[in-house]
């Protein structure tokens, strides 16, 4: 915009035109100079969207322009939004920057003022109409009053999801008893019928017994109610696979209300696997009709009968006892619900209040973690009961969880709680204070500068520069994306050619900051995102809208994730053409830095990913990487992953029966679902869980120069899910280990074309002879077959000679037989901030 008149001044500006922001200014003033004058007629501006009022009224632009943001807090009331008419021009920029020596603080919270003393160590202050959610003390925020109280490290503070249904139902579709061919063979359960009545017997089953003659299995198998007379299950023909997948009407039963035992024996012998029977006393209903999809982890949606009709669903593997020399029985796995999660007897005190209280849950698998309104507490079936439909995933027995916004845990230190009813704000201070610290401020915006633009129609904010501010207290919103939370204190859309510069972006409760619409040539630098709700960078948008051509360099993230979980360092859903590099990312629920695929709509291409420090990655969460990726597009991406150093990767989980998993699940670099078409060169790889690198189903991917040491499980871990995989290269690398009873390789299979090219490594496990391992140190079984495979025909059995491994120096001394084979040097010194220098 308006640059032709810049351009032709250049040669005779003598400087920049300034503008002046200061909390003790005055939007009456012209903001031209710093400081008021005596007669206080002339200063600073007191607000930002004044200065930038005056921005615009500057154009057409005859001189760079510098905003320049004086020290202290500047709260805001509304986003500080910026539009193409805020735009400069590659001669004359915007830029919004610190006064020299000051540390600006923007401010999207509200000071809470008028704190009294209410008894029992409390403090009160009026909240007026302010329902927040976060809440800084001081230079940190307090805890939300929650239950169980908190406690450090992220073991502590946990409640754990019970099993709520009944004892029959406790498994998934999908996980049916096989082998109960022989005779005799038999399953009993205890269930509990709800009302008199005859019900129809539908079973759920699989077999391929036409193979042997026999095409029906019916009248062969009988059910029994309280070892009562058999009734022959009948209509059982063969379906085509051992695998449950028909439903079939085989029986009627009448039953009387309450307690039964019912017993299944095969009479005759003959294969049938068992997945569930369902008991309906209504004629009408038909699972083939009642049932939803079944997903692949067996949970599904089942429709109730009529009213007034009644239906049992019994998961076979739920058997109180099983019989017979074969028979398989797998250990049940508990569905899970959405519209509730069920406690344990004594996990919760009675709350005297849920008004805003939230569930904060890790849900499913325990990948995300969900924040779910609670409408009510159902004392008597211990249910805390969701609003609306509840969570977007469910919640599993096992899942943990902690309840937040309840008066009951303003026992903690340095706890607040929002009393809805009283229109207060009650805060207990931290440990040896005896009042509120200065400042207490409320979080009530979801972002405090707001870059919009409209590239559709060709109107882009471009040359606007951020510098040298900090920026505080945003909120957050709840969502039920539990994959893709979205908020970010700093949001770039439709911008190109601007930059962030040496900010400082702490306790929000979004990311950092976030790229979207199109944005690019546009560089996040030398910034210190910590502490905050979500991630540090966020690009967002599908392939045809999605930022593009930035740069993420040289910032300091840290300590993220810490309301949201499912979040990176640097996260890209979607984005290409971007580079990511000299990044330092340390304490991460889960990503360090990924990039997805998730079709042709949702590309994530040609990205390089370079000398990054990442470091205590996948704390909270499993199934993850420090650096990972995701594929579906299942074409070659071109994205580039090299000269990351990346260690002490996590991984957390929690069992069944509520028993923490850690360090669990993880990997270094993981290529998840398809990632194909990627080089992953020159990476340093120290202490993950089930491997350095990972491949899940993805072709032509090459990992060549990098050194991976020590992972628990395996050392490369394949995971081919079809014949896709196929064409990867895995070249040049040094494999070290101390613990024998991992893995060198691990596959799915014994597979061995899933790889075109495995060759001239180095492999050294400290204090055992690999080439005498026996059982499966390959896909293939010990290090030997390998070979005789094909594989790693150059490759040597050596110590590496690292410089000082213990104390993670992965350099190699000159006599090193890996520089023998090839290996280049990994430039250790590059990695990292400090890189840039």
């Amino acid at each position: 915009m308006y640059g032709c008149v810049c351009l032709l001044l250049t040669s005779t500006l003598a400087a920049p035109t300034r503008l002046y922001v200061a909390v003790d200014g005055n939007d009456a003033w012209t903001g031209r100079v710093a400081l008021a004058n005596a007669a206080h007629t002339e200063g600073p501006v007191r607000s930002l969207a004044r200065a930038r009022d005056l921005a615009r009224a500057l154009h057409p632009l005859a001189a760079p322009v510098e905003i320049i943001v004086g020290a202290g807090t500047h709260y805001l009331t509304e986003p500080l939004i910026l539009t193409p008419e805020d735009s400069g021009t590659e001669a004359c920029p915007v830029t919004w920057r610190a006064a020299d020596g000051a540390k600006p603080v923007i401010s999207g919270g509200r000071a809470v003022t008028g704190w009294q003393a209410a008894g029992d160590g409390l403090w009160s202050a009026p909240a007026g109409d302010l329902k927040p959610r976060l809440l800084r003390a001081g230079e940190s925020w307090a805890t939300r009053a929650r239950w169980p109280l908190a406690e450090p490290g992220v073991t502590g503070g946990w409640r754990f999801a019970k099993w709520g249904g009944e004892p029959w139902e406790k498994g998934l579709f999908g996980q049916g008893v096989s082998n109960t061919h022989n005779v005799g063979a038999a399953l009993t359960w205890t269930v509990r019928v709800p009302a008199d009545g005859t019900y129809r017997v539908w079973l759920r089953y699989g077999h391929k017994m036409g193979d042997y003659g026999t095409k029906d299995m019916g009248g062969r198998t009988a059910i029994t109610v309280d070892d009562g007379p058999d009734v022959k299950l009948e209509r059982l023909p063969d379906t085509g696979d051992w695998a449950p997948s028909a439903w079939a009407n085989t029986a009627e039963l009448t039953l009387t209300a309450g307690e039964h035992r019912l017993k299944w024996t095969n009479r005759v012998g003959g294969g049938i696997n068992l997945d569930a029977l369902a008991l309906c006393d209504d004629p009408a209903w038909d699972p083939a009709v009642a049932m939803g999809k079944i997903e692949w982890w067996g949970a599904c949606e089942v429709k109730p009968p009529a009213a007034g009709r009644h239906l049992l669903m019994i998961q076979c593997e739920a058997c109180d006892k099983a019989e017979g020399a074969e028979i398989s029985v797998p250990k049940p796995t508990p569905p899970g619900q959405f519209t509730h999660l069920t406690f344990g007897a004594g996990d919760l005190p009675h709350f005297a209040d849920t008004a805003g209280a939230e569930a904060h849950v890790f849900i499913a698998w325990g990948w995300v973690n969900a924040i779910v309104p609670i409408d009510n507490v159902d004392w008597d079936q211990r249910r805390l009961v969701f609003t609306g439909t509840g969570a977007a995933q469910d919640v599993r027995m096992g899942n943990r969880y902690f309840v937040e916004n309840v008066r009951e845990g303003l026992a903690g230190p340095n706890t607040w709680y929002l009393d809805q009813a009283a229109g207060r704000l009650l805060y207990r201070p931290d440990q040896g204070a005896d009042k509120p610290p200065a400042p207490m401020v409320a979080a009530v915006l979801d972002r405090v500068i707001d870059i919009k633009g409209d590239p559709a129609a060709d109107k882009w904010v471009e040359h606007v520069h951020l510098r040298g501010l900090a920026v505080r207290d945003t909120g957050y919103t709840l969502t039920t994306d539990y994959y893709t939370p979205s908020d970010a204190a700093v949001h770039i859309a439709g911008a190109r050619h601007m930059s962030l510069t040496d900010c400082d972006l702490a306790w929000v409760g979004g990311y950092g900051v976030q790229l979207a619409d199109r944005a690019n040539d546009v560089e996040v630098s030398r910034c210190r995102i910590q502490d905050v709700g979500q991630g540090g960078v966020h690009l967002v948008g599908g392939t045809a809208v999605q930022p593009h051509h930035n740069r993420i360099l040289a910032n300091e993230i840290e300590r993220i994730g810490l309301i949201y979980k499912h979040v990176a360092g640097v996260y890209l859903t979607h984005g290409s053409d971007n580079r990511i590099a000299h990044n330092r990312i340390w304490h991460t629920p889960r990503y360090g830095i990924s990039f997805k695929s998730q079709g042709e709509d949702r590309l994530s291409h040609r990205n390089v990913i370079e000398y990054n420090d990442l470091r205590y990655t996948n704390q909270e969460t499993n199934d993850t990487g420090a650096v990972e990726s995701l594929g579906y597009e299942h074409r070659d991406s071109g994205n580039i992953v090299r000269y990351n150093l990346i260690r002490d990767v996590i991984g957390l989980a929690t069992s069944t029966e509520g028993e923490f998993l850690t360090p669990y699940f993880n990997w270094g670099i993981y290529l998840d679902d398809y990632s194909s078409g990627t080089i992953i060169y020159g990476n340093i790889v120290a202490r993950t869980y089930n491997g350095g690198v990972c491949v899940h189903g993805g072709q032509n991917n090459r990992i060549e120069n990098n050194i991976l040491v020590d992972a628990r499980e395996h050392q490369v871990r394949l995971q081919p899910r079809d014949d896709f995989m196929k064409g990867n290269t895995f070249v040049g690398n040094i494999v070290l280990y101390h613990r024998p009873e991992a893995q060198l390789i691990f596959q799915w299979n014994d597979r061995t074309d899933t790889f075109a090219e495995w060759d001239r490594n180095v492999y050294w496990l400290v204090g055992a002879d690999l080439t005498a391992r026996e059982g499966n140190v390959t896909p293939v079984g010990p290090y030997a077959k390998w070979r005789a495979a094909g594989k790693d025909a150059t490759s040597v059995v050596a110590d590496p000679l690292f410089v000082d491994a213990e104390h993670d120096d992965y350099r190699l001394k000159p006599d090193s037989p890996a520089l023998r084979l090839g290996f280049k040097p990994i430039p250790v010194d590059k990695i990292g901030p400090r890189g840039m220098d």
